[in-house]
């Protein structure tokens, strides 16, 4: 039949033309996702099974050789929040990656929901999973029904699976510490985000660290990606205001730097004279502000390149990587954590 191996693939035109029904009754009626009569259902269901149309496009793709797409999850809740200027970050990785794999001749696909019925089924013929949740269930269920994965970023509970393109945080967040230290620093606030993600962990995990060597008593609090410009202000005011506050503030969301500097002008306080300032992501927000604010660029276009490395080496059935690949993100020092002398 059309279906079987070696001949053209039975199209879902064909199914509704033995049916006598339209296409999109035969996808409602193989789907279950709209109440089709039950024997308007039969019809179809019979009418496929005797072309062998098989509605699965995974189960087509291992039939009759690759898809030629590798899938795209973005994990972050709040990589597309607010404004198209605020996703700059992950507009920079997702950009790189649907460029690497176009030089590539490899299609690529968005999964924005890997649970969503309507995409359950994309044919993919590996996945890159970007800024994995600690014990992501995303990243389980991939691994569970054993698609190929690679991952921008480690599943923080995880570390050391292999398929994975990892940034080197602790030198890099060290050096700026010392900085910040080096300029007089000795009260520093970290801000982190609420994502349970590597980029959020490993810089807390240094940042701990670094205070128990320094002595230094260590300050956090949490700033959800999530936040409207609106939110900020509020929420940093009061951690601005008396005797105890800061003399230094590492955020990790660069969107939000510009809005703590003018929190500090508010009452009072100048960057970097009277609070040196920085972020843990780079961005237009981050270079424009005034003064420039020193940030951690994360390298997105390195990641992009050698994550779709990694995917094009498995599916052509490369041994596994003895460790992950490690990229070092690059610190941008700018004026707000330069003291004039």
């Amino acid at each position: 039949m059309g279906g079987e191996a070696g001949k053209r693939p039975v199209t879902i035109r064909e199914v509704a033309e033995r049916a006598g029904v339209s296409i999109s009754t035969v996808s409602h009626a193989l789907s279950g996702r709209r109440p089709i009569s039950a024997a308007t259902t039969a019809r179809v269901r019979e009418a496929a099974a005797e072309l062998g149309y098989d509605p699965n496009p995974n189960a087509r793709s291992l039939r009759t050789g690759r898809s030629g797409l590798v899938g795209l999850i973005l994990r972050p809740r709040y990589a597309v929040a607010g404004t198209p200027d605020r996703a700059e970050t992950f507009n920079r990785l997702v950009g790189s990656i649907a460029t690497e794999m176009l030089r590539r001749k490899t299609g690529l696909i968005h999964v924005p929901d890997l649970h969503d019925p309507a995409v359950a089924s994309v044919p993919m013929d590996g996945c890159i999973v970007a800024h994995p949740y600690g014990g992501d269930t995303a990243l389980a269920e991939l691994v569970g029904r054993g698609l190929p994965v690679v991952t921008v970023e480690e599943d923080p509970e995880q570390p050391d699976l292999p398929w994975a393109v990892r940034l080197d945080y602790p030198p890099v967040v060290e050096a700026l510490l010392d900085h910040l230290h080096d300029q007089g620093a000795r009260d520093v606030l970290l801000l982190s985000g609420t994502e349970d993600n590597a980029w959020n962990r490993r810089p807390r995990e240094t940042y701990l660290a670094w205070c128990e060597r320094r002595a230094l008593p260590p300050r956090t609090a949490l700033l959800s990606e999530g936040l409207t410009p609106g939110d900020v202000p509020e929420l940093v005011q009061p951690l601005l205001s008396g005797p105890d506050r800061p003399d230094a503030i590492v955020v990790a969301t660069s969107d939000f730097a510009p809005l703590i500097a003018e929190s500090a002008a508010a009452q009072g306080l100048r960057v970097p004279d009277d609070l040196l300032l920085a972020a843990l992501t780079d961005s237009e927000h981050a270079r424009t502000s005034i003064p420039p604010i020193t940030a951690m660029d994360l390298t997105h276009e390195a990641l992009a390149e050698r994550a779709v490395e990694l995917m094009l080496a498995r599916l052509s059935g490369a041994e596994t990587p003895d460790r992950p690949v490690f990229l070092t993100p690059e610190l941008r020092l700018r004026e707000s954590t330069q003291r004039r002398k």
